[in-house]
């Protein structure tokens, strides 16, 4: 198992080895992650490092005004808006996406989203944000958009410390907690991996 130097405290970790590579997640013996998420999640971060020399990752949560009777069409819906604005004003291709759809008494349904960006294009997160709230919030009404402390990483190609705190904050949607609720699907990702691998025949 590989030292990892943590660059801030975790309020819980463990190593998940994959393909022979340790991977930092959110979890303890309580608070479990489900491992075929883990590893779509795994391959997507490594395929970004392979399109990209620079990824940024970004998280955003976006809350519904529903405890029920939602659709994922408005988290489908918001990916691909995010996604024709990036290749608009960017230029950019081989966007990586990943959400969960989750429930919870007092938030109602909700969505974690996560970017993997052409970092080298993109360097913070403050307009693509601002461009998901006026889609969000103002042209649908769908609810409201809250960002997680820290909301993104800079992750250089080579950076296993980077790399590892992206991967760490980002496998929260692995969660196994407030999944398979309402009868729809819950968690989407995109095909950077398998992009990579179809290249690599």
């Amino acid at each position: 198992m590989m030292n990892i130097n943590k660059s801030y405290q975790r309020k819980r970790e463990t190593i998940y080895n994959y393909n022979g590579v340790d991977f930092p997640i959110n979890e303890d013996d309580k608070n479990k992650c489900i491992p075929k998420m883990i590893e779509q999640l795994a391959d997507e971060f490594k395929a970004a490092q392979y399109f990209h020399s620079k990824v940024l990752a970004v998280r955003i949560d976006l809350h519904t005004n529903k405890h029920s009777d939602v659709s994922n069409k408005c988290i489908s819906d918001t990916v691909k808006q995010i996604k024709v604005n990036l290749k608009r004003n960017y230029f950019m291709n081989n966007i990586g996406a990943c959400w969960v759809r989750e429930y919870g008494k007092e938030k109602g349904i909700h969505f974690h989203l996560v970017l993997l960006l052409d970092g080298n294009k993109v360097q913070n997160s403050y307009a693509l944000i601002e461009k998901t709230k006026a889609y969000w919030e103002i042209k649908h009404s769908y609810g409201k958009i809250s960002v997680p402390t820290n909301c993104y990483t800079q992750v250089i190609r080579g950076d296993e410390q980077a790399f590892n705190d992206a991967f760490y904050r980002s496998s929260y949607l692995a969660k196994e907690r407030s999944k398979f609720v309402g009868g729809y699907r819950s968690f989407a990702i995109s095909r950077l991996a398998a992009k990579q691998r179809k290249l690599a025949k």
